[in-house]
């Protein structure tokens, strides 16, 4: 067999696996591409609801229920979209929670949104954000019990010095005063002394505690400590400790 004859017979025999490598290159391609487009509408879907959501907490409430329907909306298509990602699943549970705080959801829906507060911490165990809501949900259900503890040690192993996570564990330990222990009742001030760091989470948990008559409790460690003197400066103090 002559060379030229060894070479195109090489060639034809190269040819369909080189047919066979381009269309798994290009269905790779197109599956990435599809990959791409789908998370960056699930961003969009997911920003829109964002947006509803900072609204909310500012104002405190929802204008009517189309809003709320139209947000959970936005949500779930972001987070069917890519339901890996734990932001989407995680906010998905504080949408529908607040349509149930807001009378648009009946209570029995808490159960889903637990649910849905539990899948974000199964995406992303090391997020303190869903932990601490799980603390505050657990205990408005079944009260400061075994899970409620837990969840809240999550949410201070994986983030022990974000706002969120402070103000919640305050809020979750004021409401549980009276049956706390000395540990959980020294866990509190430690929590207070670092929410006195931020002006915006000292205001909140002097809010929460004035709404539970329970202020005193924490503006005396603000009166009578001497590290707390530029705090004394600020306006919560005056609102909510002077009398």
């Amino acid at each position: 067999m002559s060379a030229s004859s060894i070479s195109s017979h090489h060639l034809l025999k190269s040819k369909p696996v080189n047919f066979i490598a381009l269309g798994l290159l290009l269905l790779l391609t197109l599956y990435c591409l599809s990959t791409v487009f789908s998370r960056g509408a699930a961003n969009a879907w997911y920003f829109n609801a964002e947006f509803s959501l900072n609204e909310w907490a500012k104002q405190n409430t929802i204008k009517d229920k189309a809003e709320y329907t139209d947000t959970l909306t936005s949500i779930n298509k972001a987070q069917s979209l890519d339901p890996t990602h734990p932001h989407y699943a995680h906010m998905v549970g504080k949408i529908m929670h607040w349509g149930v705080d807001m009378g648009f959801e009946d209570s029995s829906k808490l159960t889903e949104v637990n649910q849905w507060y539990l899948l974000a911490t199964e995406l992303r165990p090391l997020w303190p954000d869903p932990w601490i809501d799980l603390a505050r949900l657990n205990n408005a259900l079944h009260g400061y019990n075994e899970q409620t503890i837990y969840y809240i040690d999550q949410a201070l192993s994986t983030g022990p010095y974000v706002d969120l996570v402070t103000v919640g564990t305050i809020q979750v330990l004021l409401l549980n005063w009276q049956a706390l222990a000395g540990q959980e009742r020294d866990l509190l001030f430690k929590q207070f002394d670092i929410a006195t760091k931020q002006y915006k989470s000292l205001h909140q948990v002097l809010e929460f505690a004035k709404d539970l008559n329970r202020e005193k409790l924490l503006c005396s460690q603000l009166k009578f400590n001497p590290q707390y003197s530029k705090q004394k400066e600020w306006y919560p103090y005056r609102k909510f400790c002077l009398k």
